[in-house]
């Protein structure tokens, strides 16, 4: 018997466009295959060196070493403050990892990882459910997985990184109208980011709210009012007690900012641009950083415009309801926002309102904008070629050749998206990872001091000592947030107070700073003397007129009597660093007495 012949091979452009359940699980895999080596190469970077770190891990993660070793940092006013500032969701699991054997710096490696494959998985299927096509949902995912990984914010593994995979979570049980699911995220967030938390309750304030022929009314039934609730209740209440766990005075207010250098162009804190900048950029503006990447993500706005347009197409049709919900998030972040602004800063930066979720809508309706750009160009190519080809024939879509062209935008969408970190070699992932190796030989000297010693240091290497060393330094730039008068109060006056020291030429103003302090070590930069590299420096610049004031006499030639103490008192130095023994200093400067310096 002659066998049947065999069924003609499916068209490409049917696995592109193909909806069924194993076509969603197929790109689904596909996705995540992408996101994790995307995670891959940032781990590379990661345990490159045992000195690599996270820029903002020097902040947010360097005290939780206190989980390993309950001595460390001893009465010190900056690891205080980031462990009181910390959300109780986030100190607990690292507490929790050290409490299972994981160093707190090796679990802030590796968790960005986890937290980029969580995210793009619920990206995906958010997708899914607003629009059904898979191939969408792919092409939203890996835009997001190269967003993720081109911000340092994520890979930062601080309160930050935690924001998009609780918001993703919290959006899809909300469009799978699972009401436990999306209040347990919702405690999360508040947990963990309570910023996002804020917003995710104002996307249920909204839904209270209905459009019923051309009128905007309350919903008349009492599920959502019993939901928001209950998620207006358990998010307050968590705030309200992450509030009290530590108390470092009032937050700034706007009047007080704009007087402080801290917070002008260039400084620590900056804030207050000036023009259109101040709405559209930085901590203040709606995108906090220039530009959109990959640079595909933006036709996600287009989305809107997309479906308004009179052309019906078999795409256009499977964009569902569900999409209200991202309107929904969209209004309450602008609102939030504003308020912000309002408040300043009691409800802490702007930006923070905005910039995620306006990135992470984006990322969610690119696919689909994508698809149905695509899709309406092929059909003109498809009509221009057949009138080209047949005339009169304007008009004549021949199905074929519209899916054949169909296919190969997609493939050149695919070609251009896959493609694009490789316009960023070697910067992608762009993950903010910083080899400290040179300065090792530093890090193991004080590393291997008692663990209450306390130096003081105008160098920028103090930022790197709390979390390399171990040990408790007066100041360092990294830490100089200036948002709680309680904190920034103090540590403004520690700074003023180690300037005026390190270049005074009275004897009574040094000892009086080593006692006041209780300073065992002064780490100095073999430059700190120069008076162009104090006069040029961006952080001390925001102490005048100290600054001057110190800069004037090493121009005429003086000589500070702790840069003359260097030749007695260095206990440990390299090319670019010296150290000296406070107590030696002391002894030193006593001997001395009255005579000439």
């Amino acid at each position: 018997m002659s066998q049947a012949p065999a069924p003609p091979p499916a068209h490409l452009f049917e696995y592109l466009t193909g909806t069924a359940r194993r076509s969603q699980w197929i790109w689904f895999g596909v996705s995540l295959t992408i996101a994790a080596l995307y995670g891959v190469l940032a781990l590379q970077q990661a345990f490159a060196s045992e000195y690599v770190v996270q820029d903002d891990a020097r902040q947010h993660i360097f005290w939780m070493q206190r989980f390993v070793d309950p001595t460390l940092f001893p009465q010190d006013l900056i690891a205080d403050y980031f462990e009181g500032v910390a959300p109780l969701g986030y100190r607990w699991l690292y507490q929790l990892g050290a409490g299972l054997g994981v160093h707190p710096f090796t679990l802030g490696k590796v968790l960005p990882f986890w937290l980029s494959l969580i995210t793009v998985s619920y990206a995906y299927w958010i997708v899914i459910e607003l629009f059904s096509l898979p191939l969408a949902g792919f092409i939203s995912s890996v835009s997001l997985s190269q967003s993720l990984w081109y911000s340092s914010e994520h890979a930062s593994a601080t309160p930050r990184a935690f924001l998009y995979p609780l918001l993703f979570a919290f959006l899809y049980y909300l469009i799978r109208e699972k009401p436990l699911l999306y209040l347990l995220c919702l405690g999360l967030q508040a947990l963990f980011y309570p910023q996002i938390a804020l917003i995710s309750l104002g996307v249920l304030a909204l839904r209270l709210l209905q459009w019923q022929k051309g009128q905007l009314s309350l919903a008349q039934r009492w599920p959502p009012y019993v939901v928001f609730a209950v998620g207006f209740a358990s998010v307050a209440g968590l705030l309200l007690w992450t509030r009290g766990q530590a108390d470092f005075g009032a937050v700034i207010s706007r009047a007080e900012a704009i007087a402080m250098a801290e917070f002008q162009p260039g400084g620590r804190n900056a804030f207050f641009r000036s023009g259109i900048d101040y709405w559209l950029q930085g901590r203040s503006g709606l995108f906090h950083e220039r530009g959109f990447t990959p640079a595909t993500i933006i036709a996600g706005f287009t989305l809107p415009l997309l479906l308004a347009l009179p052309i019906k197409s078999r795409w256009r049709s499977l964009v569902t309801h569900k999409t209200g919900v991202l309107l929904q998030l969209l209004t309450a972040s602008l609102g939030l926002f504003a308020l912000s602004h309002l408040l300043l800063f009691q409800l802490h930066l702007p930006s923070r309102y905005s910039s995620h979720t306006i990135r992470a809508i984006a990322a969610l309706t690119m696919g689909i904008s994508w698809v149905i750009i695509l899709d309406d160009v092929a059909r003109v190519l498809a009509a221009l070629w057949a009138k080209l080809r047949s005339p009169p024939g304007w008009g004549v879509l021949p199905r074929s050749r519209q899916r054949s062209l169909f296919t190969i935008l997609i493939g050149l969408l695919f070609v251009l998206l896959l493609g694009y970190p490789l316009f960023f070699f070697p910067r992608f992932p762009k993950v903010g990872y910083y080899d400290f190796s040179p300065s090792r030989p530093v890090y193991e000297y004080f590393a291997a001091q008692p663990v209450d010693s306390v130096i003081a240091s105008l160098s920028t290497e103090a930022s790197n000592l709390p979390m390399l060393a171990a040990r408790t330094v007066l100041i360092s730039p990294e830490h100089a947030i200036a948002y709680h008068q309680g904190y920034y109060g103090e540590f403004r006056q520690r700074v003023e107070d180690l300037i005026g020291a390190q270049y005074t030429t009275d004897p009574d103003i040094l000892l009086a700073a080593i006692a006041a302090y209780d300073i065992d070590f002064w780490l100095l930069d073999r430059t700190a003397f120069q008076p162009d590299t104090v006069a040029n420096s961006s952080w001390l610049r925001q102490y005048e007129p100290l600054t001057s004031t110190a800069v004037q006499p090493l121009r005429q030639g003086t000589v500070p009597i702790l840069q003359q103490a260097t030749a007695v008192c260095t206990t440990f130095e390299t090319e670019t660093l010296i150290v000296l023994a406070a107590d030696c200093v002391a002894d030193w400067v006593g001997e001395v007495g009255d005579r000439p310096l």
